[in-house]
Protein backbone atom coordinates (compact mmCIF):
# COMPACT_ATOMS: atom_id res chain seq x y z
CA UNK A 1 0.00 0.00 0.00
CA UNK A 2 2.93 2.30 0.85
CA UNK A 3 4.66 1.37 -2.42
CA UNK A 4 1.51 2.22 -4.38
CA UNK A 5 1.28 5.65 -2.71
CA UNK A 6 4.92 6.37 -3.52
CA UNK A 7 4.46 5.35 -7.15
CA UNK A 8 1.35 7.44 -7.51
CA UNK A 9 3.11 10.47 -5.97
CA UNK A 10 6.07 10.14 -8.36
CA UNK A 11 3.71 9.76 -11.31
CA UNK A 12 1.79 12.90 -10.38
CA UNK A 13 5.02 14.86 -9.88
CA UNK A 14 6.36 13.74 -13.25
CA UNK A 15 3.11 14.70 -14.97
CA UNK A 16 3.13 18.14 -13.36
CA UNK A 17 6.74 18.66 -14.47
CA UNK A 18 5.93 17.75 -18.07
CA UNK A 19 2.94 20.10 -18.01
CA UNK A 20 5.07 22.92 -16.63
CA UNK A 21 7.71 22.28 -19.31
CA UNK A 22 5.03 22.37 -22.00
CA UNK A 23 3.63 25.63 -20.65
CA UNK A 24 7.08 27.21 -20.48
CA UNK A 25 7.77 26.07 -24.03
CA UNK A 26 4.54 27.54 -25.32
CA UNK A 27 5.20 30.82 -23.47
CA UNK A 28 8.76 31.00 -24.82
CA UNK A 29 7.71 30.31 -28.39
CA UNK A 30 4.87 32.81 -27.99
CA UNK A 31 7.26 35.49 -26.74
CA UNK A 32 9.71 34.71 -29.57
CA UNK A 33 6.91 34.92 -32.12
CA UNK A 34 5.78 38.27 -30.66
CA UNK A 35 9.30 39.71 -30.81
CA UNK A 36 9.81 38.51 -34.38
CA UNK A 37 6.45 39.96 -35.41
CA UNK A 38 7.29 43.26 -33.72
CA UNK A 39 10.67 43.46 -35.49
CA UNK A 40 9.04 42.62 -38.82
CA UNK A 41 6.37 45.27 -38.23
CA UNK A 42 9.00 47.94 -37.54
CA UNK A 43 10.90 46.95 -40.69
CA UNK A 44 7.80 46.98 -42.87
CA UNK A 45 6.17 49.98 -41.14
CA UNK A 46 8.93 52.16 -39.56
CA UNK A 47 7.99 54.40 -36.61
CA UNK A 48 7.09 58.01 -37.43
CA UNK A 49 9.98 60.47 -37.64
CA UNK A 50 10.47 63.33 -35.23
CA UNK A 51 9.00 66.73 -36.02
CA UNK A 52 12.48 68.12 -36.63
CA UNK A 53 14.58 65.86 -38.84
CA UNK A 54 18.32 66.27 -39.37
CA UNK A 55 19.33 66.95 -43.01
CA UNK A 56 23.01 67.89 -43.16
CA UNK A 57 25.89 69.87 -41.60
CA UNK A 58 27.81 72.65 -43.35
CA UNK A 59 31.20 73.61 -41.81
CA UNK A 60 31.67 77.32 -41.06
CA UNK A 61 34.80 79.48 -40.56
CA UNK A 62 36.30 80.38 -37.22
CA UNK A 63 34.89 83.35 -35.33
CA UNK A 64 38.29 85.08 -35.20
CA UNK A 65 40.20 87.05 -37.81
CA UNK A 66 39.83 87.41 -41.55
CA UNK A 67 40.70 83.74 -42.01
CA UNK A 68 40.42 80.62 -39.93
CA UNK A 69 43.58 79.79 -37.93
CA UNK A 70 45.99 77.89 -40.14
CA UNK A 71 44.01 78.68 -43.31
CA UNK A 72 44.39 81.20 -46.13
CA UNK A 73 40.83 80.83 -47.38
CA UNK A 74 38.42 83.11 -45.42
CA UNK A 75 35.62 80.58 -46.03
CA UNK A 76 37.61 77.52 -44.92
CA UNK A 77 36.18 75.51 -42.02
CA UNK A 78 37.46 76.68 -38.66
CA UNK A 79 37.54 75.58 -35.05
CA UNK A 80 35.53 76.68 -32.05
CA UNK A 81 37.09 79.44 -29.96
CA UNK A 82 36.73 79.87 -26.22
CA UNK A 83 33.34 81.48 -25.43
CA UNK A 84 32.40 81.28 -29.13
CA UNK A 85 28.88 82.29 -29.99
CA UNK A 86 26.24 82.60 -32.73
CA UNK A 87 23.39 85.10 -32.57
CA UNK A 88 20.55 86.27 -34.83
CA UNK A 89 19.98 85.21 -38.44
CA UNK A 90 18.12 86.82 -41.34
CA UNK A 91 16.85 84.99 -44.41
CA UNK A 92 16.38 87.02 -47.60
CA UNK A 93 13.86 85.12 -49.80
CA UNK A 94 14.65 87.13 -52.94
CA UNK A 95 18.30 86.07 -53.09
CA UNK A 96 17.91 82.87 -51.05
CA UNK A 97 20.72 84.12 -48.87
CA UNK A 98 20.96 83.44 -45.17
CA UNK A 99 22.87 85.97 -43.08
CA UNK A 100 24.29 84.40 -39.91
CA UNK A 101 25.68 86.50 -37.06
CA UNK A 102 28.79 84.70 -35.83
CA UNK A 103 29.86 86.97 -33.00
CA UNK A 104 32.91 84.96 -32.07
CA UNK A 105 34.08 84.92 -28.44
CA UNK A 106 31.94 87.05 -26.13
CA UNK A 107 34.01 90.10 -24.96
CA UNK A 108 32.48 90.24 -21.46
CA UNK A 109 33.37 86.60 -20.81
CA UNK A 110 36.87 87.06 -22.23
CA UNK A 111 37.43 90.02 -19.89
CA UNK A 112 36.25 87.99 -16.90
CA UNK A 113 38.60 85.19 -17.93
CA UNK A 114 41.48 87.72 -18.39
CA UNK A 115 41.88 86.73 -22.04
CA UNK A 116 43.02 89.41 -24.48
CA UNK A 117 41.10 89.91 -27.71
CA UNK A 118 40.89 92.35 -30.58
CA UNK A 119 37.27 93.44 -31.06
CA UNK A 120 37.94 94.50 -34.64
CA UNK A 121 38.73 90.92 -35.66
CA UNK A 122 36.24 89.19 -33.40
CA UNK A 123 33.28 87.81 -35.34
CA UNK A 124 31.67 88.30 -38.74
CA UNK A 125 28.51 87.64 -40.74
CA UNK A 126 28.53 84.36 -42.66
CA UNK A 127 26.48 84.45 -45.89
CA UNK A 128 25.02 81.12 -46.97
CA UNK A 129 23.26 80.43 -50.28
CA UNK A 130 20.35 78.09 -49.44
CA UNK A 131 19.84 77.02 -53.07
CA UNK A 132 23.45 76.02 -53.61
CA UNK A 133 23.87 74.77 -50.02
CA UNK A 134 27.10 76.71 -50.01
CA UNK A 135 28.83 79.36 -47.91
CA UNK A 136 29.51 82.20 -50.35
CA UNK A 137 30.94 85.06 -48.27
CA UNK A 138 31.82 86.44 -44.87
CA UNK A 139 31.28 90.09 -44.03
CA UNK A 140 33.86 91.43 -41.60
CA UNK A 141 31.65 93.13 -39.04
CA UNK A 142 32.70 92.34 -35.44
CA UNK A 143 30.39 91.35 -32.59
CA UNK A 144 27.19 91.26 -34.65
CA UNK A 145 24.11 90.70 -32.51
CA UNK A 146 20.75 91.65 -34.05
CA UNK A 147 20.12 91.26 -37.75
CA UNK A 148 16.97 91.74 -39.86
CA UNK A 149 15.99 91.55 -43.52
CA UNK A 150 14.31 94.45 -45.34
CA UNK A 151 13.33 92.50 -48.49
CA UNK A 152 11.57 95.34 -50.30
CA UNK A 153 14.69 97.50 -50.01
CA UNK A 154 17.12 94.64 -50.79
CA UNK A 155 18.96 95.35 -47.55
CA UNK A 156 19.91 93.56 -44.38
CA UNK A 157 20.56 95.52 -41.19
CA UNK A 158 23.06 94.23 -38.64
CA UNK A 159 23.98 95.60 -35.21
CA UNK A 160 27.63 95.77 -34.11
CA UNK A 161 27.22 95.60 -30.33
CA UNK A 162 30.87 96.32 -29.53
CA UNK A 163 31.25 99.56 -31.51
CA UNK A 164 27.59 100.72 -31.32
CA UNK A 165 27.14 100.72 -35.10
CA UNK A 166 24.21 99.52 -37.21
CA UNK A 167 25.26 98.41 -40.68
CA UNK A 168 23.06 98.64 -43.77
CA UNK A 169 24.10 95.78 -46.07
CA UNK A 170 23.21 95.48 -49.76
CA UNK A 171 21.99 91.86 -50.15
CA UNK A 172 23.37 91.64 -53.69
CA UNK A 173 26.79 93.29 -53.38
CA UNK A 174 27.15 92.52 -49.65
CA UNK A 175 28.62 96.00 -49.15
CA UNK A 176 28.03 97.32 -45.60
CA UNK A 177 27.34 100.99 -44.83
CA UNK A 178 27.79 102.06 -41.17
CA UNK A 179 25.23 104.06 -39.19
CA UNK A 180 26.94 105.27 -36.02
CA UNK A 181 25.04 105.28 -32.72
CA UNK A 182 26.21 106.89 -29.48
CA UNK A 183 28.96 105.23 -27.46
CA UNK A 184 27.97 102.47 -25.03
CA UNK A 185 24.50 101.95 -26.50
CA UNK A 186 25.37 98.37 -27.57
CA UNK A 187 22.61 97.67 -30.13
CA UNK A 188 21.10 94.21 -29.94
CA UNK A 189 17.80 93.13 -31.52
CA UNK A 190 16.72 94.79 -34.79
CA UNK A 191 13.19 95.03 -36.24
CA UNK A 192 11.79 96.35 -39.53
CA UNK A 193 8.61 98.28 -40.37
CA UNK A 194 8.03 97.83 -44.15
CA UNK A 195 5.21 100.40 -44.20
CA UNK A 196 7.07 103.39 -42.75
CA UNK A 197 10.41 101.95 -43.87
CA UNK A 198 11.91 102.22 -40.40
CA UNK A 199 14.44 100.14 -38.53
CA UNK A 200 13.92 99.79 -34.77
CA UNK A 201 17.05 98.92 -32.78
CA UNK A 202 16.98 97.74 -29.17
CA UNK A 203 19.91 99.38 -27.36
CA UNK A 204 20.60 97.55 -24.12
CA UNK A 205 23.38 99.90 -23.00
CA UNK A 206 26.72 98.84 -21.51
CA UNK A 207 28.80 100.33 -18.67
CA UNK A 208 31.14 103.12 -19.71
CA UNK A 209 33.80 102.00 -17.23
CA UNK A 210 33.32 98.40 -15.99
CA UNK A 211 36.10 98.93 -13.42
CA UNK A 212 33.89 101.45 -11.61
CA UNK A 213 30.44 99.93 -12.16
CA UNK A 214 28.76 97.27 -14.25
CA UNK A 215 25.56 99.31 -14.46
CA UNK A 216 24.81 101.03 -17.76
CA UNK A 217 23.87 104.70 -18.02
CA UNK A 218 20.08 104.94 -18.29
CA UNK A 219 20.53 107.41 -21.18
CA UNK A 220 21.89 104.53 -23.28
CA UNK A 221 18.86 102.26 -22.79
CA UNK A 222 16.90 103.16 -25.91
CA UNK A 223 15.10 102.06 -29.02
CA UNK A 224 16.83 103.84 -31.90
CA UNK A 225 14.68 104.56 -34.97
CA UNK A 226 16.43 104.63 -38.36
CA UNK A 227 15.06 105.79 -41.71
CA UNK A 228 15.70 102.77 -43.92
CA UNK A 229 15.38 104.84 -47.11
CA UNK A 230 18.21 107.21 -46.18
CA UNK A 231 20.01 105.13 -43.53
CA UNK A 232 19.94 108.01 -41.08
CA UNK A 233 18.83 108.15 -37.44
CA UNK A 234 15.38 109.66 -36.92
CA UNK A 235 15.12 109.62 -33.14
CA UNK A 236 15.74 107.65 -29.96
CA UNK A 237 12.99 106.42 -27.68
CA UNK A 238 14.39 106.28 -24.17
CA UNK A 239 13.49 103.37 -21.86
CA UNK A 240 16.01 104.04 -19.11
CA UNK A 241 14.02 106.90 -17.59
CA UNK A 242 10.55 105.36 -17.77
CA UNK A 243 8.76 105.70 -14.42
CA UNK A 244 7.36 102.72 -12.55
CA UNK A 245 3.81 101.75 -13.42
CA UNK A 246 1.26 101.79 -10.55
CA UNK A 247 1.47 98.03 -9.96
CA UNK A 248 5.26 97.77 -10.18
CA UNK A 249 7.79 97.85 -7.36
CA UNK A 250 11.55 98.33 -7.59
CA UNK A 251 14.02 98.11 -4.68
CA UNK A 252 15.30 101.65 -5.27
CA UNK A 253 14.15 104.56 -7.41
CA UNK A 254 15.34 107.97 -8.51
CA UNK A 255 13.36 111.23 -8.69
CA UNK A 256 10.28 110.78 -10.85
CA UNK A 257 9.80 107.23 -9.54
CA UNK A 258 12.35 105.95 -12.08
CA UNK A 259 14.05 102.60 -11.32
CA UNK A 260 17.63 103.28 -10.26
CA UNK A 261 19.24 100.92 -12.76
CA UNK A 262 16.81 101.43 -15.62
CA UNK A 263 15.50 98.80 -18.00
CA UNK A 264 16.80 95.91 -20.03
CA UNK A 265 15.55 96.53 -23.60
CA UNK A 266 14.72 93.16 -25.15
CA UNK A 267 13.69 92.02 -28.62
CA UNK A 268 11.28 94.06 -30.72
CA UNK A 269 8.76 93.04 -33.38
CA UNK A 270 6.65 95.08 -35.79
CA UNK A 271 2.90 94.41 -35.92
CA UNK A 272 1.49 95.16 -39.38
CA UNK A 273 -2.12 95.19 -38.11
CA UNK A 274 -1.79 97.91 -35.47
CA UNK A 275 1.26 99.56 -37.05
CA UNK A 276 3.04 99.30 -33.74
CA UNK A 277 6.35 97.95 -32.56
CA UNK A 278 6.20 95.75 -29.47
CA UNK A 279 9.26 95.58 -27.24
CA UNK A 280 10.01 93.34 -24.29
CA UNK A 281 11.57 95.09 -21.29
CA UNK A 282 12.63 94.32 -17.73
CA UNK A 283 13.44 96.56 -14.76
CA UNK A 284 17.05 95.88 -13.87
CA UNK A 285 18.62 95.01 -10.54
CA UNK A 286 22.02 96.28 -9.42
CA UNK A 287 24.60 94.76 -11.78
CA UNK A 288 27.26 95.29 -9.07
CA UNK A 289 25.43 92.87 -6.77
CA UNK A 290 28.02 90.31 -5.62
CA UNK A 291 25.39 87.58 -5.97
CA UNK A 292 25.84 86.33 -9.56
CA UNK A 293 22.41 84.66 -9.47
CA UNK A 294 20.46 87.73 -8.36
CA UNK A 295 17.24 88.14 -10.36
CA UNK A 296 15.26 91.27 -11.25
CA UNK A 297 12.43 92.35 -8.94
CA UNK A 298 9.36 90.09 -9.32
CA UNK A 299 6.54 91.39 -11.49
CA UNK A 300 8.64 94.00 -13.33
CA UNK A 301 8.77 92.50 -16.80
CA UNK A 302 6.93 94.58 -19.40
CA UNK A 303 5.62 94.60 -22.95
CA UNK A 304 5.94 98.10 -24.39
CA UNK A 305 3.98 99.33 -27.41
CA UNK A 306 5.43 102.01 -29.73
CA UNK A 307 3.45 103.85 -32.41
CA UNK A 308 5.50 103.22 -35.57
CA UNK A 309 4.31 106.49 -37.13
CA UNK A 310 4.86 108.92 -34.25
CA UNK A 311 7.74 106.98 -32.64
CA UNK A 312 6.09 107.40 -29.24
CA UNK A 313 5.39 104.89 -26.48
CA UNK A 314 1.61 104.48 -26.38
CA UNK A 315 1.07 101.57 -23.99
CA UNK A 316 2.86 99.48 -21.36
CA UNK A 317 1.76 96.17 -19.90
CA UNK A 318 3.17 94.70 -16.70
CA UNK A 319 3.72 90.99 -17.19
CA UNK A 320 2.92 88.44 -14.45
CA UNK A 321 5.49 87.35 -11.86
CA UNK A 322 5.80 84.07 -13.79
CA UNK A 323 7.53 86.00 -16.60
CA UNK A 324 10.88 87.30 -15.44
CA UNK A 325 13.21 88.91 -18.01
CA UNK A 326 10.98 88.64 -21.09
CA UNK A 327 13.29 88.42 -24.08
CA UNK A 328 12.44 86.88 -27.46
CA UNK A 329 9.12 87.80 -29.07
CA UNK A 330 7.13 86.87 -32.16
CA UNK A 331 3.67 87.92 -33.34
CA UNK A 332 0.91 86.00 -35.10
CA UNK A 333 -0.80 88.88 -36.94
CA UNK A 334 -3.82 86.73 -37.88
CA UNK A 335 -4.69 86.24 -34.23
CA UNK A 336 -3.02 89.44 -32.96
CA UNK A 337 -1.23 87.43 -30.30
CA UNK A 338 2.33 88.02 -29.12
CA UNK A 339 4.42 85.09 -27.89
CA UNK A 340 7.13 85.98 -25.40
CA UNK A 341 9.99 83.90 -24.02
CA UNK A 342 10.36 84.40 -20.25
CA UNK A 343 13.97 83.51 -19.53
CA UNK A 344 14.61 83.44 -15.76
CA UNK A 345 14.28 80.45 -13.46
CA UNK A 346 14.39 80.11 -9.68
CA UNK A 347 13.36 77.01 -7.73
CA UNK A 348 12.74 79.04 -4.58
CA UNK A 349 10.20 81.20 -6.42
CA UNK A 350 8.78 78.27 -8.42
CA UNK A 351 9.89 80.23 -11.49
CA UNK A 352 10.58 78.41 -14.77
CA UNK A 353 11.46 79.49 -18.28
CA UNK A 354 8.16 79.55 -20.14
CA UNK A 355 6.27 80.93 -23.13
CA UNK A 356 3.78 83.72 -22.39
CA UNK A 357 0.93 84.85 -24.65
CA UNK A 358 -0.47 88.38 -24.87
CA UNK A 359 -3.66 89.42 -26.69
CA UNK A 360 -2.52 92.57 -28.49
CA UNK A 361 -6.07 93.73 -29.22
CA UNK A 362 -6.89 94.06 -25.52
CA UNK A 363 -3.26 94.29 -24.33
CA UNK A 364 -3.93 91.56 -21.78
CA UNK A 365 -2.08 88.39 -20.85
CA UNK A 366 -3.77 85.15 -21.91
CA UNK A 367 -3.86 82.95 -18.77
CA UNK A 368 -1.65 79.88 -19.20
CA UNK A 369 -0.04 77.41 -16.81
CA UNK A 370 3.74 78.10 -17.08
CA UNK A 371 4.49 74.41 -16.49
CA UNK A 372 2.55 73.54 -19.64
CA UNK A 373 4.55 76.05 -21.70
CA UNK A 374 7.91 75.32 -20.11
CA UNK A 375 10.90 75.93 -22.41
CA UNK A 376 14.18 74.14 -22.84
CA UNK A 377 16.97 75.86 -20.87
CA UNK A 378 18.49 79.12 -22.12
CA UNK A 379 15.52 80.39 -24.15
CA UNK A 380 16.31 83.12 -26.68
CA UNK A 381 14.78 83.62 -30.14
CA UNK A 382 11.06 83.03 -30.86
CA UNK A 383 10.05 82.33 -34.46
CA UNK A 384 6.68 81.50 -36.06
CA UNK A 385 6.24 79.46 -39.22
CA UNK A 386 3.23 81.37 -40.55
CA UNK A 387 2.30 78.63 -43.02
CA UNK A 388 1.80 75.85 -40.47
CA UNK A 389 1.27 78.11 -37.45
CA UNK A 390 4.08 76.33 -35.69
CA UNK A 391 6.15 78.26 -33.17
CA UNK A 392 9.80 77.54 -32.42
CA UNK A 393 11.75 78.76 -29.41
CA UNK A 394 15.49 78.42 -29.91
CA UNK A 395 17.19 77.57 -26.62
CA UNK A 396 20.65 76.53 -25.52
CA UNK A 397 19.08 73.31 -24.30
CA UNK A 398 17.23 72.53 -27.54
CA UNK A 399 14.25 73.71 -29.57
CA UNK A 400 10.82 73.90 -27.97
CA UNK A 401 7.98 73.58 -30.49
CA UNK A 402 4.34 74.68 -30.09
CA UNK A 403 1.21 74.39 -32.20
CA UNK A 404 -0.06 77.98 -32.06
CA UNK A 405 -3.13 77.72 -34.29
CA UNK A 406 -6.16 79.58 -32.95
CA UNK A 407 -7.93 77.45 -30.35
CA UNK A 408 -5.31 74.70 -30.53
CA UNK A 409 -2.37 76.19 -28.68
CA UNK A 410 -0.28 73.53 -26.97
CA UNK A 411 3.29 72.40 -26.61
CA UNK A 412 4.45 69.72 -29.05
CA UNK A 413 7.78 68.92 -27.46
CA UNK A 414 11.45 69.69 -26.91
CA UNK A 415 13.93 68.59 -29.57
CA UNK A 416 17.71 68.46 -29.15
CA UNK A 417 19.73 68.84 -32.33
CA UNK A 418 23.09 69.82 -30.91
CA UNK A 419 24.94 72.14 -28.59
CA UNK A 420 23.40 75.57 -27.85
CA UNK A 421 20.80 75.84 -30.60
CA UNK A 422 19.62 79.23 -29.38
CA UNK A 423 19.29 80.82 -32.83
CA UNK A 424 16.97 79.65 -35.59
CA UNK A 425 15.90 80.66 -39.11
CA UNK A 426 13.42 78.99 -41.45
CA UNK A 427 12.71 78.97 -45.17
CA UNK A 428 8.93 78.54 -45.23
CA UNK A 429 8.96 77.46 -48.89
CA UNK A 430 11.14 74.43 -48.19
CA UNK A 431 10.52 74.01 -44.44
CA UNK A 432 14.28 73.85 -43.93
CA UNK A 433 15.44 75.06 -40.52
CA UNK A 434 18.89 76.58 -40.01
CA UNK A 435 20.68 76.10 -36.68
CA UNK A 436 24.26 77.42 -36.47
CA UNK A 437 26.04 75.83 -33.52
CA UNK A 438 29.23 74.15 -32.39
CA UNK A 439 29.52 70.50 -33.43
CA UNK A 440 32.54 68.55 -32.24
CA UNK A 441 34.47 71.74 -31.52
CA UNK A 442 33.79 73.26 -34.94
CA UNK A 443 31.43 76.06 -36.06
CA UNK A 444 28.72 74.37 -38.07
CA UNK A 445 25.49 75.27 -39.83
CA UNK A 446 23.17 72.40 -38.96
CA UNK A 447 20.26 72.10 -41.40
CA UNK A 448 17.07 70.31 -40.40
CA UNK A 449 13.57 70.04 -41.82
CA UNK A 450 10.24 70.48 -40.09
CA UNK A 451 8.03 67.42 -40.48
CA UNK A 452 4.38 68.26 -39.73
CA UNK A 453 3.53 64.56 -39.49
CA UNK A 454 6.28 63.80 -37.00
CA UNK A 455 6.07 63.13 -33.29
Amino acid sequence: MAELSKTTSRSQSSGAGRLFAWLMGIASFGLLAYLLANVAYQIIIPPPAHRIVFVQDIPLPSGLGAVSPGQKDPLAPGVEQQFDHFDFQAFDPGTHRLFIAHTGPTPDLLILAHIKFDPKTDGHIAVFDTQQDKLIARISIPQVSGIVDAPDLHKVYAADAEESIVYSIDVNTLKPTPIQLDDNESPDAVGYDPVEHKIFVSDVGVPADPKKTMNADRNNQNVTVIDALTDTIITKINFGHLPLLPDEHAPTTQPGNVPTFGYDVGHNKYDSVQHRVFVTAQILHDADDPNPFALPPPGTGELVSIDAVTNKIVDRLVLPVTCSTPHGISIDTEQEVAFIACTDFDSDRNLVENLLRVDLKSMKVIPTDPMKTRLAGGADIVLIDQRFHILFVACKGGITVFDEKAGEFHKLGDYVLGKQTHTIAIDEDTQYIYLPQMVGGRPTLRIAKYNPNGI
